[in-house]
């Protein structure tokens, strides 16, 4: 009876960190084998050890976040003629392994091979002939870029500091940001 008391209390944990996605996937035709990974919370010492070095609070939300679970992974996949394909991934780091994006630069990369910093600068809206897009991050000092999820090699989903200020956002694989999803 405790066991499955226990199951109920996960499940409805995982509803929630999720938005109810596991159950809108467990209900689509067609998906099957859905899957969320169930963490242990972070511990309030990794925490402060996280924003300690990297010099940095963490948002509130997101800390409650992972005094909740360490990060999740959710996968689905579909049934396509009898047989099980992964189509989706949604993940969030755990603290260990949210990561700064610009790491230093490798010994063993090559001489010349640019680097994010480098590909990233600001032209005019005159010399575009566009309207000056929302502030982005950049890859210099003046963001500090952490990777909470990969997204698989299709992007990346991030936590930037500008200003002191931390934000959400998307990057794309052409190493544009998107937008910061805490803004409407």
């Amino acid at each position: 009876m405790e066991d499955t008391k226990d199951a109920f209390v996960f499940k409805s944990v995982a509803e929630r960190l999720t938005l109810g996605i596991t159950r809108i996937l467990e209900n689509m035709p067609g998906v099957v084998d859905v899957r969320f990974a169930e963490r242990e919370p972070a511990e309030k010492r990794t925490l402060l050890f996280w924003e300690q070095k990297n010099t940095c609070i963490l948002p509130e939300d997101l800390r409650d976040f992972y005094l909740t679970t360490d990060g999740f992974t959710l996968t689905w996949s579909v049934k396509l003629d009898d047989e099980c394909v992964p189509l989706g991934c949604m993940m969030i780091n755990s603290v260990g392994r949210l990561c700064p994006l610009l790491q230093p630069i490798s010994v063993f990369s090559l001489p010349n091979a640019p680097s994010l910093a480098d590909l990233d600068w600001e032209e005019s809206s005159s010399e575009t002939g566009l309207e000056p897009a929302p502030s982005a991050p950049h890859f210099d000092s003046r963001s500090r870029i952490y990777e909470l999820d990969s997204c698989g090699g299709n992007g990346k989903v991030c936590l930037v500091y500008k200003n002191c200020t931390p934000g959400v956002y998307i990057l794309k694989v052409s190493v544009l940001f998107v937008r910061n999803i805490n803004e409407s």
